[in-house]
């Protein structure tokens, strides 16, 4: 035992390892946590806001950078619009016949075409008497809508401009008047943007996934789009917010889909065309180094939780240990769970020590009570005379040459009602008895034990020096105990006497025996002493059984007459204590007669077992040692809870039955329904329906019905326009006789009922 609580004591760590371990992995943990909390609660929102400039930043070379290649085409095209070899002499020039002018125009848009990918196509348009377009191919203009749209390029003082021509179709092109300068201009160069090219151009905008960047024209129509997201809609509320916007340029964040965006745009200025730049990406993509930063500032503060907590259980383990081994050395019961450390326990250990050996003394005779019933018990059969006798003398019972004998002690006649004590005194009068005899006994004997008071009963065990006048000194007890008793409590007592034994192994039979012969007693209440020793003296009682009696319980028990079923049990338990003598005759008996009252309860559809809450019924019977207490345990334990239940169970018949008849009384009021048909209908006599029908609704079937048709009648008078003569038939009352009940039931006629009624509504 005292292993079993060091080991205990060594793993289960006190209150003083606790607060160091505590304590030191709080020193370790608390710097680590603060300085990774400080670089991301510091780093992180700066490097955001770096990234976010970054972005802007990134966006504005972009657009540098697009502006120049758009500035860089508009140059290109004038330079072909002012170089006099290819533009002097075209207003006159016949392109029909003059191949060779023809050729080298076509040759010099083509090269002027295919020098940059941001030109999609550069057109030369004349205009004259038959206007022609290379684009660089030479081709007539016969279509009036097409000739209308490129002489509407000539119109207006501005040489040079740009224009959308996404109705032509061709999208944004750049337009130059020919001839350069102040002339009257005769035709016009167009180069036309590839779209493809600039949507790539315009993703460089805005790099990452589910971006989108957007080019819009003075009339703030979106003339290009570098979008990656796919969504119309995203571009349209892009653009609402872009209007709502103050700024010439700037940043702001939009959100839109559940997530947040950072969006930046711009002016630039374009042959005197205010052109609007747009660039929107998804926060989450711009701050991806910043998750990545918190991911990796949690990863490396976790780690450094779990190892600064294995370091301090290493040293809070180290530092414990001088703690443990001085546990150990005084280690008992212990008590460290009531102190607040260790320290505590250490100090109070030696008052514990002093408590434990004072509660040892204390606890030494529980402990014996616990040995000696298990030595009645039988518990010690494997064992040999000699070390039980050893056991014995640890107890301070000397057994050598020695000799016992147990007596069974009873007290009756309590439920009778003529002793000192009543029935509600039980546990007094076992209380007297257990100190009466210990005080008797111990006068006498060297050594005695005595088992606990049971239902007014109690086991001695005997132990004497003197074998020869052994059986005198337990007679002679036997005898001052009855006169004792008796005197003081006016009750009777049953004494059991063992055979003697001079052998403690024999002592678990003399227990069984003695627990098995006193069922010997006269059943009748009267002081008696049975002396097994001389059982054999004993002449057999005669086996009696009154089943004229049981027959007249289990009749008295059918009619459901308590009075008279309780009279039949008595005089049935009187006459089979009359003939039967003996307790071990009687009981039979009783449990006969409780074996066909649970047969009669079986028959009439009631389980016994449910019944009386799966009490063990017959434990409580053989356990009853007086025949009035008998008798009223037969009625309250059995023949109460069965009657109570039969009850019930009318009540609950009577009940579906008139239920059923209110049914019939609402659906048929308006015939002529009576009594007896009701009680026909619901398979019942008229007698059982009249007393069942006044018992549940508390008044009798007529009255019923009449106040059901009175009220019938009273709702067709109100809510109808009907003669009382149709009223009177609808309710199943003739005219003359509605008139007269229901003056009788409500005090005036029909007539004046509904007036009134009328009047004051």
């Amino acid at each position: 035992m005292k292993k079993l609580h060091q080991r205990y004591v060594s793993r289960r760590k006190g209150s003083f390892f606790k607060k160091s371990f505590v304590l030191i992995l709080l020193i370790a943990c608390i710097p680590g946590l603060l300085t990774g909390a400080g670089i991301y609660l510091f780093s992180a929102a700066k490097i955001e806001k770096e990234l976010q400039q970054m972005h802007e930043n990134q966006v504005k070379r972009q657009i540098s950078q697009i502006d120049d290649k758009l500035e860089g085409l508009e140059i290109m095209l004038s330079q072909l619009a002012y170089d006099p070899r290819l533009m002097n002499g075209l207003a006159d020039a016949d392109l029909q016949t003059d191949f060779q002018t023809t050729y080298k125009l076509s040759k010099s848009l083509f090269l002027l075409q295919d020098q940059n990918p941001l030109i999609h196509k550069v057109e030369l348009f004349i205009q004259g008497k038959e206007p022609i377009l290379l684009n660089p191919e030479y081709s007539g203009m016969t279509d009036r809508n097409i000739l209308k749209a490129y002489h509407s390029l000539l119109e207006g003082g501005q040489n040079v401009y740009w224009k959308d021509m996404s109705a032509a179709p061709y999208g944004m092109a750049l337009v130059h008047k020919i001839p350069g300068g102040i002339s009257e201009p005769f035709g016009a160069l167009i180069l036309t943007l590839d779209e493809k090219e600039m949507g790539h151009l315009l993703e460089s905008l805005s790099p990452y996934s589910k971006g989108t960047a957007l080019l819009f024209h003075h009339n703030q129509k979106p003339v290009f789009s570098g979008s990656k997201r796919g969504k119309a809609n995203f571009e349209s509320v892009l653009k609402g917010m872009l209007e709502k916007q103050k700024n010439q340029q700037g940043s702001f964040v939009m959100d839109w889909g559940g997530g947040a965006y950072s969006v930046s745009y711009g002016r630039m200025d374009r042959l005197n065309q205010e052109w609007t730049y747009v660039s929107a990406s998804p926060m989450s993509a711009i701050t991806a180094p910043v998750l990545f930063l918190s991911k990796l500032v949690a990863s490396v503060s976790i780690a450094g939780i779990v190892l600064a907590f294995i370091l301090s259980w290493y040293a809070s383990h180290k530092i414990y240990s001088p703690v443990a081994r001085l546990i150990k050395l005084c280690s008992g019961e212990g008590k460290a769970a009531h102190f607040p450390d260790e320290f505590h326990w250490l100090e109070k250990r030696w008052e514990d020590l002093t408590e434990e050996s004072g509660r040892l003394k204390k606890e030494m005779p529980q402990a014996a009570n616990v040995f000696f019933q298990r030595l009645l018990g039988g518990y010690f059969a494997d064992e040999s005379e000699r070390n039980l006798r050893d056991r014995l003398k640890r107890w301070g019972w000397e057994a050598k040459d020695n000799v016992f004998t147990i007596i069974d002690i009873q007290l009756t006649g309590l439920y009778e009602g003529n002793g000192a004590f009543t029935k509600k005194d039980e546990s007094l009068a076992g209380f007297l008895l257990g100190n009466i005899t210990r005080e008797l006994a111990g006068r006498t004997f060297k050594h005695i034990y005595m088992t606990d008071v049971r239902s007014l009963s109690l086991a001695v065990l005997l132990m004497s020096g003197r074998k020869t006048a052994f059986k005198e000194e337990t007679a002679q007890f036997v005898r001052e105990l009855t006169d004792v008793i008796c005197g003081i409590s006016r009750l009777h007592v049953t004494v059991t006497v063992s055979k003697t034994a001079h052998m403690l192994k024999d002592i678990p039979g003399m227990y069984e025996e003695v627990k098995e012969g006193r069922h010997y007693r006269q059943f009748e209440n009267a002081s008696q002493v049975i002396d097994l020793s001389r059982r054999e003296d004993m002449p057999p009682a005669e086996s009696y059984y009154p089943f004229t009696l049981e027959k007249e319980v289990i009749r008295a028990l059918r009619l459901e007459e308590r009075d008279e079923v309780e009279r039949r049990i008595r005089l049935f338990i009187r006459e089979l204590s009359e003939k039967g003598k003996t307790e071990i005759r009687i009981q039979p008996g009783m449990m006969q007669l409780l074996a066909k009252i649970q047969e009669e309860i079986f028959h009439s559809g009631l389980h016994p077992y449910e019944l009386f809450s799966r009490k063990n019924l017959l434990q409580e019977l053989s356990e009853l040692r007086e025949p009035e207490r008998a008798v009223g345990w037969m009625m309250e334990r059995v023949v109460s809870p069965y009657l109570k239940e039969m009850e019930g169970r009318k009540n609950r018949q009577q009940k579906r039955l008139v239920e059923q008849v209110l049914e019939m009384i609402h659906q048929h009021y308006m015939n002529d329904i009576s009594l007896e048909s009701c009680a026909d209908q619901a398979g019942t006599n008229s007698y059982t329906l009249s007393k069942a029908f006044k018992q549940v609704t508390g008044i009798n079937f007529i009255d019923y019905v009449t106040r059901l048709r009175i009220e019938k009648a009273k709702e067709l008078l109100l809510e109808t326009n009907k003669k009382i003569h149709d009223v009177s038939e609808e309710v199943g009352y003739r005219h003359s006789y509605f008139n007269r009940i229901f003056k009788k039931q409500v005090g005036i006629p029909p007539s004046r009922y509904r007036q009134i009624h009328q009047e004051s509504s």
